[in-house]
Order: C-alpha cells, then sequence, then structure tokens
C-alpha cells in the first residue's frame, strides 16, 4: 500500500511539472497573446465536447457535467457578495455569476510545482468550460478570473439574459 501511495503521489508530482512546462513553454511560442489563443482553443473544444449533454437551464447540474467526479477533486460553488440578495447580478443585457474554486486540480498543480496562477493552462480549461456551457445553455458564456490564490480561485461567469 505504501509503495502505491509513492507511486501515485511520484504521479502527481510528474504531472505537475509536466503541466508547468505546457503553462511556460506556451508564452515562448506566441508571446503576450498565448493565454488568449488558450482560451478560444479551449472554447472551442468545449463547445464540441457537450454534445453528450443535454440542455438545461440549471447551472449547478451544469457544473457537475463540466466539472465531474469528488469534490476533492472539483469543488466549484456559487458565491456572492455579502451585500448582494441574490447569486446572479443582472447588467444591461448580461447576468454574471461567481463561481468559487475551492478545489482545483490545476491550482494544485501550479503550486506544487511553483508556476503562477491563472497561466494558459487555467485559461484553456476556462475557455473549455465555457464553451460546454455556452452550448448547453445555449447562449453565449464566458469564464473570467476575478481571483486566483492559493486557497481559492473566483471566476465570475458571464452570459447574455437569452
Amino acid at each position: 500500500m505504501e509503495e502505491e501511495l509513492e507511486a501515485l503521489t511520484g504521479r502527481w508530482r510528474a504531472l505537475s511539472e509536466i503541466l508547468a512546462v505546457l503553462d511556460q513553454a506556451g508564452g515562448e511560442v506566441t508571446g503576450r497573446s498565448t493565454a488568449q489563443l488558450m482560451y478560444f482553443a479551449g472554447k472551442d473544444l468545449g463547445r464540441k465536447e457537450s454534445s453528450a449533454h443535454d440542455r438545461t437551464e440549471d447551472l449547478e447540474r451544469a457544473l457537475k457535467w463540466v466539472f465531474p467526479g469528488r469534490e476533492d477533486v472539483w469543488k466549484v460553488s456559487l458565491w456572492k457578495n455579502q451585500e448582494d440578495e441574490d447569486y446572479w447580478v443582472f447588467e444591461a443585457e448580461e447576468m454574471l455569476v461567481r463561481l468559487l474554486f475551492e478545489e482545483c486540480p490545476l491550482r494544485r498543480s501550479c503550486l506544487a510545482a511553483g508556476v503562477p496562477l491563472g497561466g494558459v493552462t487555467c485559461q484553456a480549461v476556462h475557455g473549455y468550460a465555457a464553451g460546454m456551457l455556452q452550448e448547453i445553455f445555449g447562449r453565449r458564456v464566458d469564464l473570467l478570473t476575478e481571483h486566483a490564490g492559493p486557497g481559492a480561485c473566483l471566476v465570475v461567469l458571464r452570459t447574455t439574459l437569452e
């Protein structure tokens, strides 16, 4: 059992280092636009991958499809400021909701490998999730990082009203 745990820990460390290399190398290829390019590439992929899911307006259900698995891998919940009455904030032709990522394998990998949070890999995953959610909801969706920190990340989901 101890040997298996040691092997699993070694694999996790190697995967963290691979993600760090990809995150850092991406910027070398295209420069400052790398994060945006990876976001849109991820979004295109997410739109294609969403075909396995039905359409729904239930955000929490959709989040479970996009971030599957146990809560110790992906723990994503709705978050609001204390002064807000509702999770959703409505603006002119858009609405937004904040998502709190308390558990995220990318954040753990970045922290383990010493890579800054919110980089190329995060943007690719945010794009992927936005693309899936866009198809699931049937309207434009974007995800924007509001805060990336060692304890949790706060991401804004912005979508059109209808």
